[in-house]
């Protein structure tokens, strides 16, 4: 079992647990030194939390699910947090562009009591909306970028000039006149 067990930690850490020779012995040595109830860990995640900020450009799903991580190891050491502290702190997490999101969201929520599980999904959709918004953005950029003239010589000489807009639509026909070229 030592062979087996050795490739998933580092030397550091199996100095500590090499002895082990059952499962639940080997957890329970685990659980002791790393996830122990100790001032010193509750302050580590506290700090941890603390510092944690969402970065802009990076996935609100990833920093949503880092929050609950550190959330999550607090409460099995026995720290707890009001649902609406825990919200509130989530949205504090946000940097200073998101804040016409947080004085919204906090404005409509029921009661105006803001719960970690409201904050969660406010945070999520607006990324969601945020995407969608720039998406639709640089396709109207892209449709502005391709407008102009083009200029060809006629059978005489003569130079041409036709939108290339109107170049594109030149067999599109229009439902309730039937001509082609415009829309």
């Amino acid at each position: 079992m030592c062979g087996f067990i050795r490739q998933f930690f580092e030397e550091n850490v199996y100095n500590h647990i090499d002895q082990e020779t059952h499962a639940r012995t080997l957890w329970e040595k685990l659980e002791s030194l790393y996830a122990s109830k100790s001032g010193n860990n509750k302050l580590f995640l506290l700090k941890k939390m603390m510092l944690l900020k969402y970065k802009e450009g990076t996935s609100t799903t990833n920093h949503v699910n880092k929050f609950q991580s550190v959330m999550n190891q607090l409460l099995g050491m026995g720290v707890k947090f009001d649902d609406e502290i825990l919200g509130l702190w989530l949205l504090a997490t946000l940097p200073d562009s998101w804040e016409t999101f947080r004085v919204s969201l906090i404005n409509s929520a029921p009661q105006g009591i803001i719960t970690l599980d409201l904050a969660k999904s406010g945070v999520l959709n607006e990324e969601v909306r945020r995407r969608s918004q720039a998406s639709t953005s640089q396709s109207e950029v892209l449709v502005t970028e391709n407008r102009g003239r083009n200029r060809e010589k006629d059978g005489n000489g003569r130079d041409k000039s036709q939108s290339k807009s109107r170049l594109r639509y030149k067999n599109i026909e229009r439902h309730h006149c039937c001509k082609k070229d415009h829309i």
